[in-house]
C-alpha cells in the first residue's frame, strides 16, 4: 500500500506537515549557527578600537539575523502545521485501514456505498478539525479521490486474504518502521548528548586557561558555551529521547497485538482486532497533538 492509494487528505496532509517540518528544522538550525558565529567571531579580544567596531556589527548582523529568523518561525507557525498535518494523516490513513479491512463502522454487514459515504464523511470531519491547514494545503492533492482503486479492491478481498495483508502492510510494516525509529533516535540522543558534555567540558578548560593565562587574548569560553546552548536546543528541538520512548512502547504494543492474529477466525473478531490495532498505531500523534495543544492554552 503506497501513499498515492489512500485518501486525498492523507497526501494533503503529509505533504504539508513534511515541508512544514523541513522549513522548521532548516531555520531552527541556521539561528542556532548565526549564534554560534557569533560567539565565534568574539573569540580574540582584538585591540584596535576600529578592529573591535567591526567585530561588533558583524556579531550584532549574526544575531539580528537570528532575532528575525526567531520572528518567522513564530508567525509562520512552522511547527504548528508540522504537528497538524501529521495528525491529519495519520487519522486517514487510520481511517483507511479500517475501510478497508472492514472494521468498526465500515463493516462487512454495511453496503460498499454505505461504507463509502461513512468513510467520506469521517474524513471531511477530521480534516475540519484542522482549518489552519488548509492555508498550506495542495489544493492538486485535495482535488484527488477520497477512495482509490486500490482501497477498493483491498477490500473486496476475503477474510484470509485481508488479514495476511493487515499483518504483512499495516503491522508488520509498522513494527520495522518503529523498531527502527527507536533505535536510530536512541543513537543519535546518546551522539547528540555526548557532544553537548563534551563542549561544556570545554568551556571549563577554557575558563581554567584563563585563569592561568590572564593576560590572552583568545577567550573560548563563550564560543563553547554558546555551542553547548545550540546543541541541548537542537536536543529539544528533535526530541530523540521523547521519540524514542514514544517509538518503543508502541513497537512492544503491535508485536503484542501480531501475536494474537492466530486466534482469528470470523469478520467480527478480526473488525475488533484492527480497530485495537489502529488504535495502537494512533496513540503516538494523538497523544503528541494534544501535547502540543496543551502547550497552546
Amino acid at each position: 500500500m503506497t501513499d498515492k492509494n489512500y485518501p486525498n487528505y492523507f497526501i494533503a496532509g503529509d505533504s504539508a506537515s513534511k515541508k512544514a517540518q523541513a522549513w522548521y528544522i532548516r531555520l531552527v538550525g541556521i539561528d542556532l549557527l548565526l549564534m554560534i558565529a557569533s560567539a565565534l567571531i568574539s573569540i580574540y579580544n582584538y585591540e584596535t578600537a576600529e578592529s573591535k567596531e567591526v567585530i561588533y556589527i558583524i556579531s550584532g548582523v549574526f544575531l539580528l539575523g537570528a532575532l528575525f529568523i526567531s520572528i518567522l518561525l513564530r508567525v509562520r507557525k512552522f511547527e504548528d502545521y508540522w504537528y497538524t498535518g501529521r495528525a491529519l494523516a495519520e487519522s486517514c490513513k487510520t481511517l483507511s485501514w479500517r475501510f478497508m479491512m472492514l472494521s468498526e463502522d465500515f463493516e462487512s454487514t454495511i453496503p460498499n456505498n454505505e461504507a463509502e459515504k461513512r468513510f467520506k464523511d469521517k474524513i471531511n470531519l477530521v480534516k475540519d478539525q484542522f482549518p489552519d491547514l488548509n492555508k498550506v494545503m495542495n489544493t492538486s492533492y485535495i482535488n484527488l479521490p477520497f477512495i482509490s482503486d486500490e482501497m477498493k479492491r483491498i477490500r473486496a478481498l476475503p477474510l484470509t486474504d485481508r488479514k495476511t495483508y493487515y499483518l504483512r502492510h499495516r503491522v508488520q510494516d509498522q513494527i520495522n518502521w518503529y523498531s527502527s525509529k527507536a533505535e536510530s533516535n536512541k543513537d543519535k540522543y546518546e551522539l547528540w548528548f555526548s557532544i553537548v558534555i563534551g563542549l561544556q567540558l570545554l568551556a571549563l578548560v577554557s575558563i581554567y586557561f584563563l585563569v592561568t593565562s590572564p593576560m590572552s587574548n583568545f577567550n573560548f569560553v563563550g564560543l563553547f558555551s554558546t555551542v553547548a546552548a545550540s546543541g541541548f536546543s537542537w536536543l529539544q528541538v528533535k526530541k530523540y529521547q521523547e521519540n524514542k520512548e514514544a517509538y518503543t512502547m508502541a513497537n512492544s504494543e503491535l508485536n503484542q497485538i501480531k501475536a494474537e492474529a492466530d486466534l482469528i477466525n470470523t469478520e467480527e473478531e478480526f473488525s475488533k482486532y484492527v480497530l485495537d490495532s489502529e488504535n495502537a498505531m494512533s496513540r503516538e500523534h494523538t497523544m503528541w497533538l494534544a501535547q502540543k495543544r496543551i502547550k497552546k492554552k
